[in-house]
């Protein structure tokens, strides 16, 4: 009889895809910024002001020279991110 190599059903750990992280420096300071794949949550992206659905991949950003650093990240839908209106 073979053996089975199939994970534990109960075992609901992410998927790890790796981390694509980067910094960007402009006129309102430098940005960590990251881009990850979409959770349970929706979030209003600060570009558009329109609502990023649950599930689907966004952008996250936040400024290294804020008062609040990571704890102020803001979630960006990659267009508006990638338009530029985070410069503004």
């Amino acid at each position: 009889m073979g053996r089975k190599n199939r994970r534990d059903q109960q075992d609901s750990r992410p998927l790890a895809l790796g981390s694509r992280r980067w910094t960007e420096s402009g006129r309102t300071g430098e940005w960590t910024v990251s881009h990850i794949r979409g959770n349970d949550k929706t979030y209003v992206c600060p570009g558009c002001h329109q609502e990023i659905a649950a599930g689907v991949s966004h952008v996250v950003a936040w400024r290294e020279d804020g008062i609040w650093g990571v704890n102020n990240r803001a979630h960006w839908h990659a267009p508006c991110w990638q338009r530029g209106a985070h410069r503004r």
